[in-house]
């Protein structure tokens, strides 16, 4: 992966606006991230508190390689602590009522929260979900729900892009701005089934838009 960006970046050094120079000497971005285990996720799982920070951590290791922006687990939480939700948007809608963004107290930036429930990505009750497509002006989005479909294990800085880590890759891509394409090779692809890398287009979105302030 390194090794590819590292030929698109020979392949457009000569772009003024390229992601080799917005990369260069780039500051780091580290979001605080609050994880939320929904009651299907904690029930297949004795250790689940482990295996979020994995989820989280193998999807910084992804966005901090490629774009300086590292994601650091403030706290893994069980939520809600019974009732089952098994559509995704209602995930959201009591996501957004029992965290309020604008009363987190600075605490966090971002909330997570993954459910293990027998959802369809293909049905819209069913697919991972934001809050909001982010930018600067209205802000980064402040809650992303998403979908676990097998027990995850971190297995270091280089875990292969199974497909559930694919799945908060591309989620965490919209936060930042980054919209759905046509191009089977980009993880930003709706139904991805092979895509790893960023197409060119929503890579510098996400470079232009990775010190936006989150939305309150």
């Amino acid at each position: 992966m390194t090794m590819l960006r590292r030929t698109i970046c020979s392949i457009l050094s000569v772009v003024v606006f390229s992601s080799c120079a917005l990369l260069q000497d780039a500051p780091l971005r580290v979001v605080r991230v609050k994880a939320l285990a929904d009651p299907s996720f904690r029930a297949r799982n004795p250790h689940w508190d482990k295996e979020l920070r994995g989820l989280i951590e193998a999807a910084s290791d992804y966005f901090e390689r490629e774009f300086d922006i590292r994601l650091v687990t403030q706290s893994a939480e069980a939520w809600p602590e019974r009732e089952r939700i098994p559509s995704t948007a209602g995930l959201l809608v009591k996501l957004k009522r029992d965290f309020p963004a604008a009363k987190n107290g600075g605490a966090f930036d971002l909330i997570v929260a993954f459910t293990a429930e027998g959802t369809s990505r293909y049905l819209p009750e069913g697919r991972p979900r934001v809050d909001r497509i982010g930018d600067c002006r209205q802000g980064l989005g402040s809650y992303v729900v998403t979908t676990v479909s097998e027990p995850f294990l971190y297995s270091g800085e280089r875990s292969d892009l199974e497909y559930d880590l694919a799945v908060l890759i591309h989620e965490l891509g919209h936060i930042f701005g980054a919209e759905h394409v046509r191009d089977g090779t980009s993880i930003m692809r709706e139904n991805f089934d092979q895509g790893s890398e960023f197409d060119m287009n929503n890579r510098n979105v996400i470079l232009t838009n990775r010190f936006c302030p989150f939305a309150k």
